[in-house]
């Protein structure tokens, strides 16, 4: 198998550097070239941005060269001077770039076109920082290949950014609420107005991805209205998707907490070993 790497000789050791990438650079081919061949000597690029590269706690806060026609990337902090004094090479850099991109673009259209009422939606770069780990600021190059990839979506109308905030204009025909669905339409029907369905298909499972616990829905059918009352929010979970499992059917739920199934099964059993004498929540519904 044929591959290009960068060996350096008798290396010390091979650790990575945390780094912080500050702002995306695009270069010429030729200075993409300059840069790769001759690292050491004075690049005219990197006395314009020499604010955007420093190290502090321990982290490497960088500039992103990147070349046209070229995949690659190159991680440079000049440590003041004019030159790569600290550099990193790497293959496949763009493409890298541009699928952050693309999770970023389809984390805001999703968050949007499912909650706006009125077809603007806003999220700030805080939001992406927060939920994706991506640090976008105005100006730094990120915000110009976000807007690049939103605009390649065909859900986005419009997209402006401006003070941090991403603003955005869907089309209408993509945006849940608009249409007539509501966005609890959407993650499907309450445990309980399936219930009694669910019971008489064969072995069935109610689940929760956050847990291992498994509840059986025959065992919610005999609830009485107290134990209704009791495991009310486990009643009122809903459904977001039904799997088939290795042991049955599972019903996987949401808007629930996953120890509502454990308080569940715990109380059942309990109740169970107890025996009808001790009262209890269970009973013809």
């Amino acid at each position: 198998m044929k591959f290009k790497a960068n060996f350096v000789e008798k290396p010390a050791n091979f650790q990575m550097d945390d780094c912080q990438i500050e702002k995306v650079v695009e270069l010429s081919h030729e200075d993409f070239c300059r840069l790769k061949i001759t690292p050491l000597a004075n690049q005219p690029f990197l006395a314009e941005h020499k604010k955007y590269m420093f190290s502090r706690d321990g982290v490497i806060h960088c500039l992103l060269a990147l070349g046209q026609g070229s995949n690659d990337g190159i991680l440079v902090d000049a440590e003041q001077y004019d030159c790569a004094r600290l550099a990193a090479y790497i293959p496949g850099m763009r493409d890298i770039v541009n699928a952050k991109m693309d999770r970023a673009a389809d984390f805001i259209i999703r968050w949007g076109t499912e909650n706006t009422a009125s077809g603007s939606w806003c999220v700030y770069f805080e939001d992406l920082e927060e939920h994706l780990d991506l640090t976008v600021r105005e100006g730094s190059g990120f915000d110009s290949m976000l807007r690049a990839a939103l605009k390649r979506c065909p859900e986005v109308a419009a997209v402006d950014m401006h003070d941090g905030c991403i603003k955005m204009e869907y089309h209408p025909e993509y945006c849940r609420q608009l249409n007539g669905v509501s966005k609890n339409e959407a993650l499907g029907p309450r445990l309980k107005e399936i219930l009694p369905v669910l019971a008489g298909g064969g072995l069935t499972l109610l689940t929760h991805e956050e847990t291992d616990y498994v509840v059986l829905p025959e065992k919610l059918l005999k609830l009485n209205a107290a134990g209704q009352e009791d495991y009310a929010a486990l009643l009122d979970a809903r459904v977001a998707e039904i799997v088939p499992g290795p042991e049955g059917t599972e019903v996987v739920l949401t808007e629930v907490a996953p120890e509502e199934l454990v308080r569940f099964n715990e109380a059942h059993e309990a109740e169970r070993a107890m025996g009808p004498a001790m009262g209890g929540r269970y009973g013809p519904i």
